[in-house]
């Protein structure tokens, strides 16, 4: 999945209007399952036809960029992401190999694309739902561009020496067991971006409910906020941090608690 839905209003107004709309971030459940039986879900079908009509006219050049089914004239670029693969790139002679978790249809992938071509290999291989991987490998995949179910799947086939979850661990249940498998897998590069922190010692787990401007339709998924010292406490048992960043500038809020999504490059010790 993806780092979805700005709120579309300013953070003042945003305070004293969503926190009593039925769009944004509601809620605190005591486990993630029981966030989920709140929650529509990723994986509705009217969410992966728009995907898929979206991702076509980006592949085909018809929009420039699109996110989420929203199309976009120009593209979003999201540097800090892109500097990372330049990064990894740079220390592993020119070639490339990303496991882009929850990548969707291959948004991140078209989104960096121009500014890869001078590396001198470059393969994408995307992790995502069921759906997501055949609706890909039918319409999508090429050489460069490949669709799996799992991490084991793609590690069997490919060597990534980066692995990127941009704005999808939140959505996650089992963070902690699927981060271990990241980390038996001696994917080199680890990193995280567009993830909420809780600004409490313990996660916080809400229903994030999307407006259809997104989709067509509504949708709701359930959505962890880490605890982010229990978090960087587990990572740098295994990896080394190269550098930490702010997603972007904007601020948004849990109901009344407001958050800035942040992201860190991590290395495998």
């Amino acid at each position: 999945m993806h780092y979805l839905v700005k709120q579309l209003v300013p953070p003042i107004f945003n305070t004293l209007r969503w926190y009593s709309f039925k769009y944004g971030w509601k809620g605190d459940y005591s486990s993630f399952s029981k966030a989920q039986q709140k929650a529509t879900g990723y994986d509705a079908q009217p969410i992966l036809e728009k995907i898929i009509s979206t991702t076509k006219k980006v592949r085909d050049k018809e929009i420039a960029y699109e996110r989420d089914g929203i199309e976009y004239d120009t593209v979003k670029m999201n540097f800090n992401l892109l500097n990372s693969l330049l990064l990894v790139a740079s220390r592993n002679n020119g070639n490339l190999n990303v496991l882009d978790f929850g990548g969707s249809l291959g948004t991140t992938y078209f989104q960096n694309l121009p500014f890869l071509d001078g590396l001198n290999s470059l393969t994408w291989n995307i992790v995502e739902q069921p759906n997501y991987v055949a609706a890909g490998k039918e319409h999508f995949e090429t050489d460069q561009l490949r669709f799996y179910e799992n991490i084991a799947s793609c590690i069997k086939e490919q060597k990534p020496n980066i692995i990127i979850f941009c704005g999808v661990l939140q959505y996650i249940d089992d963070t902690y067991e699927l981060l271990n498998t990241v980390k038996e897998s001696g994917i080199p590069y680890l990193l995280l971006d567009f993830v909420g922190y809780s600004d409490r010692d313990t996660d916080r787990i809400t229903v994030q409910y999307v407006p259809p401007v997104f989709y067509g339709v509504d949708a709701s998924y359930a959505c962890r906020f880490f605890a982010k010292e229990k978090m960087n406490r587990w990572l740098t048992q295994y990896y080394s941090m190269q550098y930490e960043f702010i997603s972007e500038p904007d601020t948004y809020y849990i109901e009344l608690a407001p958050f800035q999504y942040e992201g860190q490059l991590w290395r495998l010790q």
